[in-house]
């Protein structure tokens, strides 16, 4: 059973900051990879949203996009909330979800 995909406001600025970066620094080529990886974790995460890492405390679950990205979701239901894609070279304590 696949779970519908909601992007959530936050999922979308960041996900547009990261491709802003990689147009900034990295070639087509890599975008197009790093969009690839992106659509493959999401197609995953709707076919068995409780594969990847939870965090009990913030009741959200992780997924690594690449080894700098992860993005962060939640489950309501029958739909998945994307929340924020999350860089991990930040400080974590900024991360807000």
């Amino acid at each position: 059973m696949n779970y519908s995909v909601k992007w959530l406001p936050e999922a979308e600025i960041t996900y547009a900051m990261v491709i802003g970066y990689l147009e900034e620094n990295w070639t087509a080529k890599e975008i197009n990879s790093f969009l690839n990886r992106t659509d493959e974790v999401i197609s995953f995460i709707s076919r068995n949203p409780k594969q990847y890492l939870y965090s009990k405390k913030k009741e959200v679950y992780r997924a690594v996009v690449t080894k700098q990205i992860s993005l962060y979701y939640r489950i309501k239901l029958k739909e998945i909330e994307l929340l924020v894609f999350w860089d991990s070279r930040q400080n974590p304590a900024k991360l807000k979800v």
